[in-house]
């Protein structure tokens, strides 16, 4: 077979640009520190390094959201340990007004501490961030928490929206609490109870210390009012009534037979497992509250025909359940099993979940996600519908306790004996109300003490799940320095080869064939 000139040629150059280009592309490697030079290197890994690059960024912006919220969370921490410093203060002069031997002008001493305080604790509810957001706002971050008119009465002026932070793909964790949860509200599941006085009142009695002795009882979570008036008998005695009043606060659903006071006692049994301490002689006319301090429960039925579905007392047995505080529904299938759907507000129009159930007997019911227990009795129907929403809270705004104890420390009393027994009764009302605000702080705090955690607990695994991308894609992505200059130095040979190959071919010819 003949081979032109040009073939020898031809098949030279071709042999020196093969190798020439595997020669640069293996100095590309070394220079680049990347195995692939381009994606036809090797598409799958390509691919996959694409999708690991993509999970690793996802993966840092996860990890600074939750610098973020650990930020805002140690704000907001220090914060709170100033009010937990400074409510523990104002117990102190709280207990110190008691003090019978006080005269008017230290009373008003002491009045004007707590206007003070009132203020320090004014500025530690409008605290802010790094970035000037005010930390208990909600999702109105450039607006003050609380705003004070010029009567000097604070009131709420965020909204009731927490602002939560995605810290990981499937978690978001709230970087700062809402200040009605703070200042206004009592510790979720609590039981406890305020009382208060008639402002009316003339007789020199003391109600306080407001104690649940049957968390079963009939009428745990409902408000009460004690009447008191003169008998109707030909010897008037003096006696007293307990009004039973629903959610609202505003109906009576339930009114005690009355019952004859007698002098020197030290309690009052408000029936259905509340009773309350009482001293001191109350006079015809005077009225006394007992109110829950969390939000109580209302529920309804939609019975169908041959129903004997009875429900009674709603309790809370869990307020760290799912959907705790939302209002649900109770559908019951038939006779034995229900399902409950959750609400996102009290209009029930938008579900947020929902879960099953089985009544097996009469009694007091666990609804499955809602914390919540109800007592039932009688047999339901399939079609059978029980709705429970919670009510407002009993107010328990800060601000106005303080405002209200102000306001009685600033009046000299009269000298009278039912103007000191007015004092110490708004006095114990302060007191309560100061103790479950503190109480509800702490329990913010620790909230907050456990978020951090979380938010530890998950930069822990965030860092491991970077290590594992920054691994898998070093696998894919970097050069072997070891085999890519062992490629390059036999390359080099090869090129060298090839060169010397075709310097050979390029001296031959015919007559130099011939020749030898």
């Amino acid at each position: 077979m003949r081979i032109s000139s040009n073939l020898f040629f031809q098949t030279g150059v071709n042999a020196i640009n093969a190798q020439q280009s595997d020669l640069m592309h293996l100095y590309q490697q070394v220079a680049s520190g990347q195995k692939m030079v381009s994606p036809a290197d090797d598409p799958l890994a390509a691919a996959q390094a694409i999708n690991l690059s993509q999970a690793q960024s996802l993966n840092q912006r996860f990890s600074a959201n939750r610098d973020v919220a650990k930020n805002n969370l140690g704000t907001e921490d220090n914060a709170l340990s100033s009010v937990t410093t400074l409510l523990q203060d104002i117990k102190t002069r709280l207990i110190e007004a008691g003090n019978g031997t006080m005269s008017d002008a230290d009373r008003a001493t002491l009045s004007s501490v707590l206007q003070g305080s009132k203020t320090a604790l004014l500025n530690l509810a409008n605290s802010t961030d790094g970035n000037g957001q005010y930390l208990f706002s909600g999702y109105a971050g450039s607006q003050p928490a609380f705003v004070a008119d010029s009567s000097g009465k604070v009131t709420y002026n965020g909204d009731t929206n927490q602002r939560l932070i995605q810290a990981d793909q499937t978690r978001q964790i709230a970087g700062s609490d809402v200040g009605t949860d703070i200042f206004m509200h009592a510790t979720a599941g609590s039981g406890s109870y305020v009382t208060a006085a008639a402002a009316g009142n003339t007789g020199t009695a003391l109600i306080s210390q407001p104690t649940v002795t049957n968390l079963q009882g009939s009428y745990v979570g409902k408000a009460f009012d004690v009447q008191f008036a003169m008998s109707a008998d030909p010897v008037p005695v003096l006696q007293y009534t307990v009004n039973v009043l629903d959610a609202s606060g505003g109906t009576v659903v339930a009114t005690s037979a009355p019952v004859n006071y007698v002098a020197g006692t030290t309690s009052l049994d408000l029936g259905g497992g509340v009773q309350v301490s009482f001293t001191g002689t109350p006079q015809a006319g005077d009225m006394f509250s007992v109110e829950p301090a969390n939000a109580r429960y209302v529920a309804s039925s939609s019975l169908q025909a041959g129903s004997t579905l009875a429900v009674g007392a709603t309790s809370v047995s869990d307020s760290t359940a799912t959907y705790f505080g939302k209002p649900f529904s109770i559908a019951f299938d038939d006779a034995t099993n229900f399902t409950v759907t959750y609400y996102s507000d009290s209009s029930l129009a938008t579900p947020v979940g929902t879960t099953t159930g089985v009544y097996a007997a009469p009694g007091t019911i666990s609804i499955p996600g809602s914390g919540l227990s109800i007592g039932m009795s009688g047999v339901p129907v399939a079609g059978d519908k029980v709705t429970v929403q919670p009510s407002q809270p009993t107010n328990l705004n800060i601000f106005d306790t303080l405002d209200s104890i102000i306001s009685s420390l600033s009046t000299p009393l009269t000298g009278s004996d039912s103007g000191q027994a007015a004092f110490l009764n708004n006095l114990a009302g302060a007191i309560q109300r100061i103790d479950l605000n503190f109480n509800q702080v702490l329990s913010v705090r620790s909230s907050v003490g456990t978020r951090l955690n979380e938010l530890d607990a998950i930069d822990s695994n965030g860092t491991l799940r970077n290590l594992g991308y920054t691994t898998q894609l070093s696998k894919l992505e970097d050069v072997d320095y070891y085999t890519a200059t062992a490629q390059l130095q036999l390359r080099q040979s090869a090129l060298q080869a090839a060169a010397a190959a075709f310097k050979q071919i390029q001296g031959t010819s015919l007559f130099n064939m011939g020749s030898n």
